[in-house]
């Protein structure tokens, strides 16, 4: 019996931090200059795994728990960095597909002022189909990254074996399943235990340009709980009952890749260890706070529940409201 299961994306990602080239305000938020026809010097370079699954994964495996992942890989150097990395943390790669595809990859350029542009190439991942994953394991969660092309077909049988089988879900949908909007996605998120986006995200999802409304209007489509991150400003959490507020941990931030894995898997993490929702906001928060702090979406994760204590602001709200 497994802990939890990560199911999603499994990447190499090369951080390329250059000497020239700037991010610069431009009409769409920003815009990375560089020189044409030149070449552009890269004065370091980073190599980590990444990807929603083996994000998750380490997190859990890092807090003690007996963790499964499931993705596809290729057969090429790339899978195999992902497979020795998560044979190094402890994680069962059992249900992780190799194909003679492409490992997906993120080039990740970090510019001259420390900002970031990501290019992503999905690879073999998007190609797991559902003959390729047995739906055998027992585990007591299952945690769901963002989906796309053809592995976005698992995630209604997926969900359906869950159910069946008493495993709580959470979910960290992607692009694939938010641009669905929540009344599309009812139906399955009505088996959904615990729901995690940003707030970018939520007001794409659910169409109000109220975060609260957004949170309550979420929390009533899943079973338990709805996250809605919001960065340096905190995170809001809401059950049928009750909305939290909390700030974030202050810390200096270099990096976002994988932050929404950290808080996620970390708020789970608690959960499993019959935390309360606040304790589960706390170690949310501070493993999202290691994780942004270094490069990586893996070096800053924690080892241990933090000593400090967020504020945090509970509202009781009505369940009708929004």
């Amino acid at each position: 019996m497994l802990d939890v299961v990560t199911f999603g994306s499994a990447t190499k990602d090369t951080f390329l931090f250059v000497k020239d080239g700037e991010l610069k305000p431009g009409i769409n938020k920003h815009f990375l200059e560089v020189p044409l026809d030149k070449k552009l010097d890269v004065k370091n370079v980073l190599e980590f795994t990444g990807g929603s699954a083996t994000n998750a994964a380490a997190t859990f495996s890092k807090f003690g728990k007996r963790v499964g992942i499931v993705t596809k890989i290729g057969s090429d150097e790339a899978g195999d960095f992902v497979l020795n990395d998560m044979r190094r943390r402890g994680v069962s790669t059992d249900y992780i597909v190799t194909s003679s595809g492409a490992t997906a990859f993120t080039t990740v350029i970090v510019s001259s002022n420390m900002q970031m542009v990501l290019l992503v190439y999905r690879g073999a991942e998007e190609s797991l189909k559902k003959e390729e994953v047995p739906l055998r394991f027992e585990s007591r969660w299952m945690y769901i990254g963002p989906l796309t092309g053809e592995s976005y077909k698992l995630l209604p049988p997926v969900v359906e074996y869950c159910k069946a089988n008493n495993i709580r879900i959470s979910m960290n949908p992607g692009s694939t399943e938010l641009s669905q909007k929540l009344k599309k996605m009812i139906p399955i998120l009505k088996d959904v235990d615990v729901i995690s986006m940003n707030d970018e995200e939520a007001r794409t999802f659910v169409g109000y340009n109220n975060d609260t409304k957004n949170l309550i209007r979420l929390a009533r489509a899943v079973k338990d709980i709805a996250i809605i991150t919001r960065g340096d400003k905190g995170v809001m959490v809401a059950n049928r009952k009750y909305v939290y507020n909390a700030e974030a941990f202050k810390t200096k931030q270099i990096n976002f890749v994988g932050a929404g894995d950290a808080f996620l898997s970390g708020f789970i993490n608690a959960l499993m260890d019959e935390k309360s929702v606040e304790d589960a906001i706390n170690l949310g928060s501070y493993n999202a706070s290691g994780v942004v702090k270094a490069y990586g979406a893996k070096d800053g994760i924690a080892d241990g529940y933090p000593k400090q204590k967020l504020k945090i602001r509970r509202v009781e709200y009505e369940s009708k409201q929004a």
